[in-house]
């Protein structure tokens, strides 16, 4: 439902509805392995750097509205596939994503 955000064309991201828990993948990448399972600090800063570094999201010009689309949801949590949960204003964060995403 989100084809090439992050990366491959069949990228989807499911929803845990009770709990509010976006499963959302790679869009957070947080390296290292000292991480704790459930944060409440900035993810975005240490994805962001961890993203420039490898280059590894494509340039879809509609990463945008994807994210605007999954920032609709208003998730209390975002699940990472790799590195720490985030707890908190889950649409403030994807939409801090699509900004960086767009500079």
């Amino acid at each position: 439902d989100a084809p090439h955000v992050p990366h491959a064309w069949d990228c989807g991201f499911l929803t845990e509805e009770r709990t509010a828990t976006r499963l959302c993948g790679d869009l957070f990448t947080q390296g290292g392995a000292d991480l704790p399972p459930v944060t409440e600090s900035d993810i975005l800063g240490t994805s962001e750097a961890f993203r420039r570094g490898m280059d590894y999201f494509s340039h879809s010009k509609h990463a945008r509205g994807m994210l605007e689309r999954l920032a609709s949801t208003s998730p209390g949590t975002l699940a990472c596939m790799h590195g720490s949960a985030w707890r908190g204003d889950g649409a403030a964060l994807l939409r801090a994503l699509a900004d960086s995403l767009s500079a």
